[in-house]
């Protein structure tokens, strides 16, 4: 029998300060034995970079994870052909499909938007560190451009537009991507387009499949502080 389950999270960034590294494992507590987990890209955020301890105690679970369900790390902008020394069973790929039902990709290659704006990315995050020297709250880039609501509902539904096409082409159900730390759940056309945001800023989403149904899932836990 194929897959029929699985749950699927993206854009941990290991490495960044905004990691919620605590929560993470907290959720990973949570799982059914067995059941597969898909990493969907930018797992790690600087690859080639030392992981704070905390982090690696992260990288390590998910290599244990991988002796007891399938661990599959779709690979995202980030980490792009990262390779761990000792990966367990993890497998590495550029994208995931399950079945007729779900195909995993990371999204950055649905975005054509942003690599054509090279000098605007390049001036945004100096602003956004600017802001950061002069006293404002520190914060992963991502979440501060979603203080620019118009530009980031623009990119939003570029990727799910692009998703969505996708998923005609390849006669799935649903696309499932990440990249844009925007979570949300689509449906247009008899296709559905789930984003499950990131594991940098709160409140934390997972996509949940089921032999019968797919939902986009938020998890809080009572940590306050990682």
């Amino acid at each position: 029998m194929g897959v029929t389950r699985c749950f699927v999270v993206s854009d941990l960034h290991l490495g960044s300060a905004y990691f919620y590294h605590s929560h993470f494992l907290s959720w990973l507590d949570t799982l059914p034995q067995g059941v597969p987990l898909v990493l969907n890209g930018d797992v790690i955020d600087r690859p080639g970079q030392a992981l704070p301890a905390a982090h690696r105690v992260v990288l390590e679970r998910l290599v244990r994870e991988s002796q007891s369900r399938p661990v599959i790390w779709v690979y995202g902008n980030r980490d792009a052909e990262f390779k761990l020394a000792e990966p367990g069973q993890i497998r590495f790929v550029d994208s995931w499909r399950l079945d007729r039902r779900l195909l995993v990709i990371h999204g950055h290659r649905l975005d054509r938007l942003m690599p054509r704006h090279a000098m605007f990315k390049w001036a945004f995050r100096r602003l956004h560190r600017c802001r950061i020297w002069l006293g404002g709250r520190d914060a992963h880039v991502a979440e501060y451009a979603k203080k620019w609501p118009l530009l980031y509902r623009v990119l939003n539904e570029h990727v799910a537009r692009n998703a969505l096409r996708v998923a005609r082409q390849e006669r799935v159900e649903a696309v499932v991507c990440g990249h844009t730390h925007a979570a949300m759940a689509i449906e247009r056309q008899g296709r559905c387009y789930f984003n499950t945001g990131a594991w940098t800023e709160k409140p934390f989403h997972f996509l949940e499949v089921a032999p019968d149904r797919m939902a986009l899932h938020t998890y809080e836990d009572d940590w306050d502080c990682d």
